[in-house]
């Protein structure tokens, strides 16, 4: 098959024809699986396994929203996420939107499984209404120093019917393919179909990691695969091109495994930190003797800048008396308090620096 970039690609159906028993693939799927055996079990033995969700999501989608283009930092996010979206400024805006997007998709998981109304789902909620939905009309991914096409999706007639050849690999099982190897493959065949307008890149970094929900290789979605794609960004485009081009799915494979097992082992290691974190201001506070609830030590790592109005609301209680908590953290040295324009805020400045580590 001759591949053209300036003309639409004719997309073949999933699976692939390619060599599953190459034994490069049971090394790097081997070692994925223990990286990610230990993260799954480390989430499940948690008490409260929502505290990780939070820290991993706003890493996960600082990364993503940067592969993109789209800059900002773990501090501006989580104080921008205190305003009203129209105040909001556009890159964190983005950011919040796919942590939105992340959240949704894992909630509705059960409900819709990896399907075509799951992933037309995500990219509603990371895009206003009026880019939302299948294009229609002819797209092209552009070299920007260059002004020549490097890929021309399928025609906006074939969507649907990849997207169903799409679902048919995801729910009908092949003893050869590792749900590994498979994620790999269907996060290839989405960004080649490029069935939006635009978010096609963060609809298809967040369907990897509910597809790894989906196959129960993770309880929570708190892998954070786009830091490491963001680390290799070039080597990532360049092999995804090469599986269009030229058929080279294994370098693109091998690529994404190694990927599965960095990230899973880095993501295990922030959420072992930030735990610690949260044990040393429980000690913190038990020591000190103060009747701080334990329900506001939890919401500072849920939510490591905080407002008083934000605290009363989580613990019930009057904003004097949440105002008074936050102040007893501060006087411990385990927040900072700050003012951005009208807002009062509490920070968790430890927790903002480990997050902030990429």
């Amino acid at each position: 098959m001759t591949f053209l970039p300036g003309r639409p690609f004719p997309l073949p159906d999933l699976p692939p024809a390619l060599d599953f028993d190459d034994i490069r693939f049971h090394r790097l799927v081997a070692k994925a699986r223990t990286e990610l055996g230990e993260l799954k079990g480390y989430s499940a033995a948690l008490p409260n396994p929502i505290l990780l969700l939070s820290p991993a999501i706003l890493r996960e989608s600082i990364a993503s929203s940067n592969i993109e283009n789209v800059n900002t930092t773990v501090e501006q996010a989580l104080q921008q996420q205190l305003f009203p979206e129209a105040e909001q400024r556009p890159a964190d805006k983005e950011v919040l939107r796919y942590g939105q997007a992340m959240r949704w998709g894992f909630e509705q998981l059960p409900a819709l499984s990896l399907s075509a109304r799951l992933i037309v789902g995500i990219q509603q909620q990371l895009l206003p209404s009026g880019y939302a939905g299948y294009r229609t009309t002819p797209n092209q991914i552009i070299n920007s120093a260059t002004g020549q096409p490097v890929y021309t999706p399928p025609s906006a007639y074939d969507i649907n019917r990849l997207l169903g050849n799409w679902e048919n690999f995801v729910h009908t099982p092949d003893e050869r393919i590792d749900p590994l190897i498979a994620c790999a493959i269907t996060h290839y065949q989405f960004e080649a179909i490029h069935p939006f307008g635009d978010g096609n890149g963060r609809t298809g970094r967040i369907l990897m990691v509910l597809y790894l929900a989906y196959h129960e290789l993770l309880t929570l979605p708190t892998l954070y695969l786009s830091g490491y794609i963001n680390r290799h960004r070039p080597n990532y485009y360049r092999l995804l091109a090469q599986v269009s081009a030229a058929g080279d799915w294994t370098s693109f494979i091998l690529f994404m495994l190694e990927g599965f097992h960095q990230q899973a082992r880095e993501t295990k290691q922030m959420l072992v930190e930030s735990m610690g974190l949260l044990q040393q201001f429980r000690d913190a506070v038990r020591q000190s003797g103060r009747k701080i609830p334990p329900q506001l030590i939890e919401a500072v790592f849920t939510q490591p800048i905080l407002t008083p109005t934000q605290a009363a609301r989580t613990l019930g209680v009057h904003y004097s008396t949440a105002t008074k908590y936050l102040n007893q953290l501060t006087d411990l040295n385990l927040l900072e308090a700050s003012e951005l324009g009208k807002y009062h805020l509490y920070s968790n400045r430890q927790l903002i620096s480990l997050l902030s580590r990429a």
